[in-house]
């Protein structure tokens, strides 16, 4: 029996959308005597499709809010953002198994100034602004001002599942771009992107991780000679792309969401 199977990702160098065309879902036999299984998957890029994404876009939505969710109406709000990647023809999704399968994960945009009191948003803003309210000389309190006709922010939904192929990330954001380029609806003033991140105070253990030290020249492996290893104090981000999105963004900012005690 064919060990340690591994999953290889097929290169998105050349990422584009995959038209809804038929698919050959032949598996290739593996060579005689090889003792690795190598599988090929086929991650494709798709515009956002309301009948088939919903429940998806719901889940990863509730992934990323945390226990905030209780907060906002998801479902509303997952709606919505599927509804303006029509609107906008901007967004995508990424599959493996067809159109009519579950994303992946997905990149879109939402215009805060025509949707400021629509019901899935409005709460979505209070939520965000809500953090801002012990920082009221925070540079984003005049781009949550959207009496401002200079000012027209989106806010980007960036969804994920996280064993996604980070290089595949790239590829959404600038598909995503491209398609508001040619849009007058498109071309917004700021991109507010917004993700989920943890933060540690330094004083935590590896809580099961691998964190323990074992003395190499020890010729006999005792519990009591394991040494726990404290976490690095600091913030940081579920996802990598978030970490380069904090260095390239003009305006920074971070804000605590509820957690189970």
């Amino acid at each position: 029996m064919p060990s340690n199977p591994s999953l290889e990702a097929v290169s998105a160098a050349n990422a584009t959308k995959r038209k809804n065309a038929p698919r050959d879902d032949e598996d290739s036999a593996s060579e005689s005597g090889s003792d690795v299984s190598m599988i090929n998957v086929d991650f494709d890029f798709y515009n956002l499709n309301p009948d088939v994404d919903l429940i998806a876009v719901k889940r990863l939505l509730r992934q990323t809010l945390s226990h905030d969710e209780e907060r906002i109406n998801v479902h509303l709000l997952a709606e919505l953002l599927l509804a303006e990647g029509v609107r906008l023809q901007a967004g995508s999704s990424i599959k493996t198994d067809g159109e009519e399968s579950d994303p992946w994960g997905l990149v879109t945009v939402i215009d805060i100034v025509k949707h400021k009191d629509h019901p899935a948003l409005k709460p979505f803003l209070e939520y965000l602004c809500s953090t801002l309210a012990n920082n009221s000389n925070s540079p984003l309190q005049s781009i949550f001002n959207f009496s401002s006709p200079n000012i027209r922010p989106a806010l980007v939904f960036s969804l994920r599942m996280l064993n996604l192929p980070l290089p595949l990330i790239p590829h959404l954001y600038r598909m995503l771009l491209e398609e508001l380029e040619v849009k007058e609806e498109g071309r917004f003033t700021h991109f507010i992107v917004w993700g989920r991140g943890y933060k540690l105070e330094g004083t935590e253990e590896g809580m099961g991780l691998d964190m323990n030290i074992v003395e190499k020249s020890s010729k006999k492996k005792k519990a009591s000679g394991n040494e726990t290893v404290a976490l690095s104090a600091g913030s940081f981000p579920y996802h990598p792309e978030e970490e380069f999105m904090d260095k390239a963004s003009t305006l920074p900012y971070e804000c605590a969401i509820s957690v189970d005690e």
